[in-house]
């Protein structure tokens, strides 16, 4: 079990570092070029291999808690983080979906609002509301961290919901929901990466309260540039103001 819990962290680790350069091809390079759509499918296919690894790696940590005694509601700080870990892994996983899907259907938005769509926006929700909750009534260690960043989940599914219902007024929706989803998805990966790949590499050594900056800073700074490329695109197409 060890041995195969290794070979999948040293697939998700090298697969989340390769992903780390690979994002910023289809980020930085012209929308809609051959370079922009290969890099991407690239990057959506590479991000699904490295979020079910960190899924499964995450679920074959609770048979040894189990085994030493150890349930969710009897240790939740052994369960917290791991927990955590799963559900950012599955709300990941909904984004890039999602972030593919709207290209699919850009004429045909009520066509995205299957079963299956409309299953994972809700699994988003109430796994965002299940990790809220288990903070607030369990109190682990890591609530700050959960409470902080629990709420992508239900603002992920949220959104997933009321774009399907094909009610956008701008007939270049499908573009913006295509860029904040990939931004939320590069925001999740840089997360990661600051959290246990510079944590690795560098010495930081943040404590206590500081502890927190390395998960919330990539949002941080993706929210605003999401929001910021947003306007830049709503004013190249004379949606808004310049």
């Amino acid at each position: 079990m060890d041995t195969l819990h290794d070979s999948f962290r040293y697939v998700h680790v090298i697969g989340g570092f390769i992903g780390l350069f690979l994002y910023w091809i289809p980020i930085l390079s012209k929308k809609g070029s051959p370079l922009h759509k290969k890099a991407g499918i690239y990057w959506v296919w590479l991000a699904r291999l490295v979020l079910a690894t960190a899924f499964i790696g995450v679920l074959m940590y609770i048979p040894k808690l189990l085994a030493a005694g150890e349930t969710p509601f009897s240790h939740p700080n052994s369960y917290a983080f791991i927990m955590f870990l799963g559900y950012l892994a599955v709300v990941t996983y909904v984004v890039t979906i999602f972030a593919v899907e709207v290209l699919k259907h850009k004429t045909d938005v009520r066509g995205l609002a299957t079963t299956f769509m409309k299953s994972i926006a809700y699994l988003s929700i109430i796994l965002s509301v299940w990790i809220i909750f288990y903070a607030l009534f369990y109190k682990p260690d890591t609530m700050i961290v959960l409470l902080a960043l629990s709420p992508v989940g239900l603002t992920t599914g949220w959104g997933m919901l009321k774009y399907m219902k094909g009610n956008q007024v701008s007939k270049r929706a499908w573009l913006y929901e295509h860029l904040g989803s990939m931004i939320g998805a590069g925001i999740a990966f840089h997360t990661a990466f600051a959290v246990f790949g510079m944590s690795r590499m560098f010495d930081i050594g943040l404590t206590g309260a500081l502890a927190v900056i390395p998960w919330i800073l990539p949002t941080i700074i993706g929210i605003p540039a999401s929001i910021i490329w947003r306007r830049h695109y709503q004013k190249k197409f004379k949606e808004i103001a310049a």
